[in-house]
C-alpha cells in the first residue's frame, strides 16, 4: 500500500506563507463558525506573534488587518451558521449564499500574497494561492476531522490553466450573493473578488497541448456535472485505471447513481469505496447500499489505515471523523499515471449534478501526480459486514431547515441599518432575538429590497453588536433560524478591548515595529472576561512622566502618525488611513482628541500638553488635506467631525490666555508659526 500524503492543513498554509504577506483573501464554506475562523484560521495568514488570551489576540488581529491594501471576505451557506463557534468581530466581510437547488458547498481559500523581499526589479512579486478542500471553516474541519486539500499557485502575469475557470467562479459568487446578473458595478462592491479578478486579468489562459507530458491542473467551479468535468478534462486518460473513492456521504436508498455513472464512463479495472463508520463501528450508509455495492463486479468497500483515524497515539484513542472527498484514478505499475480529484463533492446525486441542472454548488481540483514509485491503493479492502447501519444525510449538523431568508446590515460609519428579505413575496411577521430577548420586530418587508430600519431599531442593533453579531430569527419557520449581521464601515466600530490614555496613544503612534505594537497592546489590555481563567487580569500600567508625556514625545508621535498616513495613502491602503484618522479605535486621532477633551474637563493633566496636542492635530489635518485633496473630499464629513472636536478645545486656549496679560499676543504669534510646517534646511546650510 502506498503512503498516503499527510500534513496538517494549517501548517501547509503556514509553509506557503513563508516570506510572503497577505494582500487579499476570499474563503468559501458550507458550515461556518465565525469566532473560530477569526481566532484560529485567519492568524495563519499573518506572520505576527499573538497573545494566548483570546481577547487580546483579537485586538492584535484587528491591528494586523489595517495595513491590508485589499480585502478579506467569507462566502458561506446561509443555512450553515454554527453559533457555538462564537461571534464575528473583525473587519472582514461575511456574505451569505442561498443556493436555490441545493446547498452552497465549496471549500476554497483564494489568497493573494506578495513577497516580502523585492526582486531584482525592485517589485514585490505577487502570487495567488488557490486551495480546494473538503474542510469547512469550523473547529472540526481544521482541527479534528480527516480532510483532504490541494493548493495550486498562479504567478503574476504568467499563463495559468486556472485563469478562465477562476474568473467564472468569482463572477458566479457575486451573482449568487446579489441575486442578479453580475456587472462591473456589482463586482466593485465585493472588494476581495475585485482584487482577485484584477490579478487574474493580468495573467493569460494556458491551454493543454500534445507536448505536455503531464495533465495540467483543472478547476471544477461547479457548472458542469462532476463526471462531465472529469471526462472533458482528461478525454480517455482515466479509462481502465483503478479507482478509489473517499466520501463520507451517499444517497439514500439502495443504489448509488453517481458510482454507477463513474463505472460506466471510465470502466475502472478495480474500484474501492471508503466505508465511513462512527465511533461505535456503525456503518454510515444504508444496509441496502452496502449489499448492492458489495455485489458489483470488481468493486469493494475499503477502509483507511487505523493510525490515520485515531485522534491520539494510543490504541483506545477516539476515532476521527473522515470528511475528505477524494476521487483517485491510478495505474498500479512503476511510474504509472495517477490522477486525483480533491474538493467538496460527496458521492451523491446532488453533488454530482448528474442531470446537468439543480443539485449542490461544488468545487475541486483535478491534478496529475507524478512519482518514480508504483502507485498503490490507499484503501484496504473491507470484508467485514457492519453489525449496524446508521445512514445520514449530506446536510447533517447544519441548520438547513432552520436558516432564514432575512439579512441585516449595519453601517458603523453612518449608524444606518437595513433589512433584506430574500424571497419573491413580502415577509411574515419576524422577531429578531438575542439570547431569547426580542431585539427587532419586523413584518411585511418588501421582497429583495434593502429596507432601512428606523433610528430606534438601528440604535438597538448597534447596542447588540457590541456583544454579538449572531442573532436568532423567529416567525419564518417552526424553529428559529440564525443570521450573521453584515457590518460595514468597521473603522468606526469602537475598539474591541482597549481604552488608552492620551499619553499611551502618543506612545503607540511612535512605536516602529509590529512586534513592539503587539507587546504594547498585551501589556495595556484590560481583561475583564472569564473566557480564559489561566490568563491573569492585568491592571492598567501606571502613567510615568517620561519624554512621551512632554513636548518632544508629542511632536515625535504626530510625526510618526503623519508618516504612516502618507505612506498608507501613497500605497493605496486607504482603510489603514481611515482607521488612524477617522476611526473609533483605541489609537485613532479622534480617540486621542476625545481623551484630551475628557481629561481637560476633569482637570487631569497639564493644560499646556492638551493645548499642544490640539495644535499638532490642527497642523496634521491642514497638511494632509493639502497633500491629498481627493481623499479629503471623500471624507468631508469625517474631517468636519475632527474639526468639531478641535473647536470644543477652544477653552484650553482661553484658559492659558487668561493667566497673563501678554499671553494672548504670545499665543497668536506662537500658533501662527506652529501651524506653519517647518521645512528642512538644504544640506549645505545644515553643514
Amino acid at each position: 500500500m502506498s503512503n498516503l500524503p499527510r500534513s496538517v492543513l494549517s501548517e501547509h498554509f503556514l509553509e506557503r506563507m513563508k516570506g510572503r504577506r497577505l494582500i487579499s483573501a476570499l474563503f468559501t464554506t458550507f458550515r461556518f463558525e465565525p469566532g473560530f475562523f477569526e481566532a484560529e484560521v485567519l492568524p495563519i495568514f499573518f506572520d505576527i506573534a499573538l497573545s494566548h488570551a483570546p481577547a487580546i489576540k483579537l485586538v492584535q488581529l484587528e491591528e494586523a488587518l489595517r495595513p491590508l491594501s485589499g480585502s478579506i471576505a467569507v462566502y458561506y451557506d446561509a443555512h450553515g451558521l454554527v453559533p457555538e463557534g462564537g461571534t464575528a468581530r473583525l473587519d472582514l466581510r461575511r456574505i451569505p449564499i442561498r443556493h436555490p437547488t441545493g446547498i452552497f458547498h465549496p471549500k476554497n481559500v483564494l489568497a493573494l500574497v506578495e513577497d516580502v523581499e523585492p526582486g531584482p526589479d525592485g517589485k514585490h512579486a505577487r502570487t495567488l494561492l488557490c486551495g480546494c478542500a473538503s474542510a469547512n471553516l469550523t473547529r472540526a474541519g481544521w482541527w479534528e476531522n480527516v480532510e483532504a486539500a490541494h493548493v495550486e499557485e498562479v504567478d503574476e502575469g504568467a499563463p495559468s490553466p486556472l485563469r478562465t475557470s477562476l474568473l467564472r467562479y468569482l463572477d458566479a459568487l457575486v451573482s449568487a450573493a446579489e441575486g442578479r446578473r453580475v456587472n462591473d458595478e456589482l463586482r466593485a462592491t465585493h472588494g476581495a473578488v475585485r482584487d482577485l479578478r484584477e490579478f487574474l486579468r493580468g495573467t493569460t489562459q494556458q491551454e493543454e497541448t500534445f507536448a505536455d507530458v503531464r495533465l495540467l491542473p483543472s478547476f471544477h467551479q461547479g457548472e458542469a456535472s462532476l463526471p462531465d468535468f472529469l471526462e472533458d478534462a482528461t478525454g480517455k486518460l482515466l479509462r481502465g485505471l483503478c479507482l478509489e473513492v473517499i466520501s463520507p456521504y451517499f444517497d439514500e436508498g439502495g443504489e448509488s447513481a453517481p458510482l454507477t455513472d463513474l463505472l460506466s464512463r471510465f470502466t475502472p479495472r478495480e474500484t474501492r469505496v471508503f466505508l465511513p463508520r462512527n465511533d461505535r463501528g456503525e456503518a454510515l450508509c444504508s444496509e441496502q447500499l452496502f449489499t448492492w455495492l458489495s455485489a458489483l463486479p470488481d468493486v469493494s468497500w475499503g477502509t483507511l489505515p487505523s493510525d490515520l483515524l485515531r485522534l491520539g497515539k494510543s490504541e483506545d484513542a477516539r476515532q476521527r471523523t473522515v470528511h475528505a472527498k477524494v476521487y483517485r484514478f491510478f495505474e498500479p505499475k512503476r511510474r504509472g499515471r495517477e490522477f486525483i480529484f480533491v474538493g467538496s463533492p460527496n458521492l451523491t446525486t446532488a453533488a454530482f449534478r448528474l442531470t446537468g441542472r439543480g443539485g449542490n454548488w461544488e468545487t475541486g481540483f483535478l491534478v496529475e501526480v507524478t512519482s518514480e514509485s508504483r502507485p498503490d491503493w490507499w484503501l484496504e479492502t473491507e470484508t467485514r459486514r457492519p453489525p449496524v447501519f446508521s445512514p445520514r444525510e449530506e446536510t447533517e449538523g447544519a441548520a438547513t431547515d432552520g436558516g432564514t431568508k432575512l439579512m441585516l446590515r449595519f453601517h458603523w460609519d453612518t449608524q444606518a441599518a437595513f433589512a433584506f428579505w430574500a424571497d419573491t413575496t413580502p415577509s411574515p411577521a419576524l422577531s429578531v432575538r438575542n439570547g431569547g430577548v426580542s431585539l427587532l420586530e419586523l413584518s411585511n418587508l418588501a421582497p429583495r429590497t434593502w429596507v432601512p430600519l428606523d433610528a430606534t431599531q438601528a440604535q438597538q442593533l448597534e447596542t447588540t453588536l457590541h456583544a454579538t453579531s449572531l442573532l436568532e430569527v423567529v416567525g419564518e419557520r417552526p424553529q428559529p433560524g440564525f443570521l450573521l449581521v453584515q457590518e460595514e464601515g468597521m473603522f468606526k466600530r469602537p475598539s474591541l478591548l482597549l481604552d488608552l490614555s492620551a499619553a499611551d496613544i502618543l506612545r503607540y503612534w511612535a512605536l516602529l515595529t509590529v512586534e513592539q505594537r503587539a507587546a504594547f497592546i498585551e501589556a495595556r489590555a484590560h481583561i475583564t472576561g472569564d473566557d480564559d481563567p489561566l490568563i491573569t487580569r492585568l491592571a492598567p500600567l501606571p502613567t510615568e512622566v517620561t519624554l512621551f508625556d512632554r513636548f518632544a514625545g508629542i511632536f515625535h508621535a504626530f510625526e510618526c502618525l503623519d508618516k504612516h498616513v502618507r505612506e498608507a495613502l501613497g500605497q493605496k491602503r486607504t482603510r489603514e488611513a481611515d482607521y488612524r484618522l477617522f476611526g473609533k479605535k483605541y489609537d485613532s486621532l479622534g480617540s486621542l482628541l476625545e481623551r484630551v477633551l475628557k481629561d481637560s474637563r476633569a482637570g487631569k493633566g497639564e493644560r499646556v500638553d492638551h493645548y499642544v496636542v490640539t495644535l499638532c492635530a490642527k497642523q496634521l489635518l491642514r497638511e494632509l488635506g493639502r497633500a491629498h485633496p481627493e481623499y479629503w473630499a471623500e471624507h468631508r464629513d469625517d474631517v468636519r467631525a475632527l474639526e468639531a472636536q478641535l473647536a470644543e478645545a477652544a477653552p484650553l486656549r482661553e484658559a492659558l490666555a487668561s493667566g497673563n496679560a501678554e499671553m494672548p499676543a504670545f499665543l497668536d504669534w506662537f500658533e501662527r508659526w506652529f501651524i506653519q510646517r517647518a521645512e528642512a534646511l538644504p544640506e549645505e546650510e545644515q553643514s
